[in-house]
């Protein structure tokens, strides 16, 4: 298809140039449409107030439970987001990636805080590193998703 593009002329300098802007104008319409899923943060938000939250259930196999239904719960939201969305989204940019790290090491960092306030007998006390998580990763969420969105406005 590229070699039919190509300009001969000054007539199919404008064709192209009028189809490369129409091609931009489509691009620019289709981020415009594209919205997450109003669920899609609060969700990942709860996913992580959950396993941050596993120090004060009860039981040996409530942490492998909790990560195991938080797995999967993260991946039926990418999945069910695909589905409303319509837009596959496979390669994160820079920015996205910097934010699911951070989401990953300040989850992490707020379980020890739990693991640490259930060591002390401070049980009701992990709600707040629970709370804290859910603020962090549903900012983080929702700043990936405008990423990824961006992201598409500029895809080659």
């Amino acid at each position: 298809m590229e070699n039919n593009l190509t300009p001969k002329g000054p007539d199919d300098a404008r064709v192209v140039s009028g189809l490369l802007e129409e091609l931009q104008a489509d691009r620019a319409r289709l981020v415009e449409r594209v919205r997450a899923p109003k669920w899609l943060a609060p969700g990942f938000g709860l996913i992580a107030a959950s396993y941050v939250m596993t120090p004060a259930f009860p039981g040996e196999g409530a942490g492998d439970f909790v990560l195991s239904t938080a797995l999967v719960a993260g991946i039926l939201l990418v999945a069910l987001s695909y589905r409303v969305t319509g837009i596959k989204f496979t390669r994160f940019g820079v920015q996205a990636w910097a934010a699911f790290a951070a989401a990953v090491v300040g989850t992490l960092a707020l379980f020890s805080v739990s693991l640490g306030l259930a060591a002390t007998g401070l049980i009701w006390w992990i709600a707040v590193p629970a709370v804290v998580a859910f603020v962090w990763v549903f900012w983080l969420a929702s700043l990936i998703f405008s990423s990824m969105r961006e992201r598409l406005r500029h895809v080659r």
